[in-house]
């Protein structure tokens, strides 16, 4: 049995979609809560941890709706293909 092509491009667009944003904005606030630790010295797990925290509800908040959508979008296109899925090679 073969998987069509789109099943896993769309899976990994569709990991992108939730993940990456997720991810970039985490990248990007430790990096500068590390600098802001690193020239003030002060070791506090807050002052990396409360950014990260903060910047992704407010990303969560704005870009949600699309994070979700987009994977809606997908399980749909996938149950609606459950029938050619499953009867790949079925012929009568």
């Amino acid at each position: 049995m073969t998987i069509p092509g789109w099943f896993t491009t769309g899976a990994v667009y569709c990991f992108a979609a939730l993940a990456g944003p997720a991810l970039g904005v985490s990248l990007v606030l430790g990096v500068l809560g590390g600098l802001v630790q690193t020239t003030t010295q002060i070791r506090e797990a807050a002052i990396a941890f409360v950014p990260k925290v903060i910047g992704l509800a407010i990303l969560l908040a704005l870009g949600g709706s699309f994070m979700l959508g987009s994977a809606t979008s997908y399980a749909r296109h996938v149950f609606a293909a459950v029938p050619e899925i499953v009867h790949v090679g079925y012929r009568r």
